[in-house]
Order: C-alpha cells, then structure tokens, then sequence
C-alpha cells in the first residue's frame, strides 16, 4: 500500500514540474531527469516481468510522464 501511495505521489510531482516547465520555468536538468526515467523504466519492465500489473501501471503512468518533461527539456536548450 505505501508503495502504491508513493508512485501516485511521483506521479502528481511529475504532473506540477511538467507545468512550471510549460510556463518556461527551467529548474530540472536534463540529465536528472533522463536516469529517472531509465530508472522508471526498468521498474516497469521488472513489474511486467513479476506480474505486479498495478504497481507496474502506475509506474507506468510515471514514466510517460518524466519523458514528457525530458523531451521539454531536451528542446528547450
């Protein structure tokens, strides 16, 4: 259950930096924000692999939110 708490509270951390990057406010660095993502990653791909379809789901969720502040990132320099 903590986990669960914890990955939507990633989520909803992800979901507010990724509006203060749409309004140009540049405090994540690239990098960061890559080997987050890698990490996420590899948690989904590991959750898939355990058969924990909601924990991997909600990581899921993170990762595509994380690349999406990457790839704002990554053209915004």
């Amino acid at each position: 259950m903590l986990t669960t708490f914890g990955l939507v509270l990633i989520c909803i951390a992800w979901l507010y930096e990724f509006s203060l990057l749409m309004k140009g406010d540049m405090l994540v660095g690239a990098l960061f924000v890559g080997f987050y993502t890698l990490g996420v990653l590899l948690l989904v791909i590991d959750g898939f692999m355990l058969g924990a379809t909601y924990i991997t789901w909600l990581n899921l969720v993170s990762l595509v939110i994380s690349f999406g502040v990457w790839v704002v990132l990554l053209k915004k320099k």
